[in-house]
């Protein structure tokens, strides 16, 4: 939605409601130990019969990157910290999260890349975070790197994703998100042994949980109260 075609004065809400943020932390959880413990190697040698144990860090040693620090991801961050990974984040300006490295803006955003062994995109879909998952970004993570896009498709490269993988400067790659939606039958994702793809389902609306927040939102609305979860306007989100 291009949000400056609507009027400046229009109030805008996202929906930002308890089963959308249980959702995308149960999937953000399930994905970081999936491939902490080589999941997608392990379908791989199934498939060609092949008995290949392979060795893992402990928690303590990876590093989880989240990139983007809203609400889903924070709430994420909450129910990966019991499991002892090391947590990073990144985001536009600047955040401070208990227990977590936080790094802001483009002079922060190489040290915090070469830092993460598992790297979680919950952007926003912006002009500026377009394409930002590509050559460039993977060539900033430390070899072997594995990536988790629960943002949008328009965030990734996919060529770009393709050649990381094939040339292990990214182990793995798990994809909720895909550019077009259906991905389309002929991607050469759909075969690629290192990705793992779901189709768009890291997280969904279940109006038993949001009807609550919209009815609290149009409360607010009619007594005039800053209503929950509220778009900026000049900020896109």
């Amino acid at each position: 939605m291009d949000l400056k075609a609507l009027p400046s004065t229009l109030p805008i809400v996202r929906m930002i409601e308890p089963g959308l943020i249980e959702g995308m932390t149960q999937f953000v959880r399930m994905s970081v130990i999936a491939l902490h413990r080589h999941l997608p190697g392990y379908i791989s040698c199934q498939r060609r019969a092949v008995w290949r144990p392979q060795s893992f860090k402990p928690a303590a040693e990876t590093c989880v990157g989240f990139l983007g620090l809203g609400v889903l991801a924070k709430a994420s961050i909450d129910k990966l910290r019991p499991l002892g990974f090391r947590l990073l984040g990144w985001s536009r300006s600047d955040a401070k999260i208990k227990g977590v490295d936080c790094y802001a803006g483009a002079d922060g955003l190489p040290y915090f890349l070469r830092q993460c062994s598992i790297l979680v995109c919950l952007l926003p879909l912006m002009l500026d975070t377009a394409g930002i998952l590509d050559a460039r970004l993977f060539s900033q993570l430390p070899s072997g790197a594995c990536l988790i896009n629960c943002g949008r498709g328009g965030h990734l490269d996919a060529n770009a994703l393709l050649e990381a993988l094939d040339s292990r400067q990214l182990s793995a790659a798990f994809l909720d998100m895909t550019d077009p939606e259906p991905l389309s039958s002929d991607s050469p994702l759909w075969a690629h042994e290192g990705v793992l793809i779901t189709p768009h389902i890291a997280s969904m609306t279940r109006p038993e949980t949001a009807v609550g927040v919209v009815l609290d939102n149009i409360r607010r609305h009619r007594q005039g109260l800053p209503m929950t979860s509220a778009v900026q306007q000049d900020r896109g989100y």
